[in-house]
């Protein structure tokens, strides 16, 4: 059996990532929040961003990314206000429930990050580090 494509083992690492992160939420009681709606809080965060720069940012739709904004303005996490320049335009502002979801989750990936360095020494974690900025900055 050949081994799995990188691109394989990358993919499921995500999706076990986003799983713990989820689990997480719900445990915090954010049960209502869908793994979908974590993009909109991932680093960096929506605060003071327009609907088409998430979109661009978190690789989604503007449609589906305006379905995921109503869903979470209506449960108290953000609300899409007016934008300072442009009356015409919207910007993201968080609320403090919005914020503790960003709180919720930059805490648990700094969680796995500390597994992974109990399992491997901080010179393999920063050196893979360094591997995925530098892949990242290779596939745009």
């Amino acid at each position: 059996m050949d081994p799995p494509l990188l691109t394989t083992l990358v993919r499921r690492w995500h999706l076990a990532i986003r799983r713990r992160i989820h689990d997480d939420l719900v445990a915090a009681g954010h049960a209502r929040l869908s793994p979908a709606h974590m993009y909109i809080f991932q680093s960096p965060g929506p605060e003071g961003a327009g609907p088409s720069e998430l979109a661009r940012r978190t690789n989604i739709t503007k449609q589906a990314l305006n379905h995921l904004l109503a869903g979470l303005e209506r449960d108290g996490y953000l609300r899409r206000v007016p934008a300072a320049g442009d009356r015409r335009a919207t910007v993201i502002r968080l609320t403090d429930r919005g914020r503790e979801v960003e709180r919720l989750m930059n805490a648990g990936s700094l969680r796995l990050e500390q597994e992974w360095s109990q399992r491997f020494d901080g010179a393999t974690i920063e050196h893979l580090r360094a591997l995925l900025v530098e892949l990242e900055s290779l596939t745009g």
